[in-house]
């Protein structure tokens, strides 16, 4: 699989690039890619059209990529209306927003929404499962959606 991801590297960070607009961001999807494929050799022996595969894989990530960079940008604009992402001036402290969490709630959240890190790099940093980092994720969330409208 690596070799065939090798010889269509560059038709991969096109794919991505065209999606998400941004060449930088389409590498990191590529290498994102990569290694999850990497990481699951034995499952991927199976695939019959690898090309395909990898097209797809790619054209799915960098939609997931969109969503999820429109979803912080609402997150953002409904914390702090007004206030950019560039903005250094935050209007809130974010240790206060988050104190509700877990230890491990916050430190994903930090990762994932602040620092921008995917649940995959986050579990291999934390030592945990994708599915486990996830799960963690979904449950910080709905914590701060219940506190912040109790706040409003």
């Amino acid at each position: 699989m690596k070799a065939t991801f090798l010889e269509i590297y560059s038709v991969l960070v096109f794919r991505a690039t065209s999606i998400v607009k941004n060449e930088d961001d389409a590498y990191d999807i590529v290498q994102d890619l990569f290694l999850a494929i990497d990481n699951q050799k034995d499952k991927l022996n199976n695939i019959s059209n690898k090309r395909g595969y990898l097209y797809g894989m790619v054209t799915k990530k960098s939609l997931m990529f969109l969503r999820e960079r429109q979803r912080h940008s609402e997150i953002e604009k409904a914390i702090a209306p007004g206030v950019t992402h560039e903005d250094s001036n935050l209007l809130f402290d974010i240790d206060s927003l988050l104190s509700d969490l877990t230890d491990l709630q916050r430190q994903i959240v930090m990762l994932h929404d602040i620092e921008g890190f995917s649940c995959f790099e986050i579990a291999i940093k934390i030592a945990r499962t994708p599915i486990a980092v996830k799960k963690q994720l979904a449950l910080a969330h709905q914590k701060l959606k219940r506190t912040y409208k109790n706040e409003c």
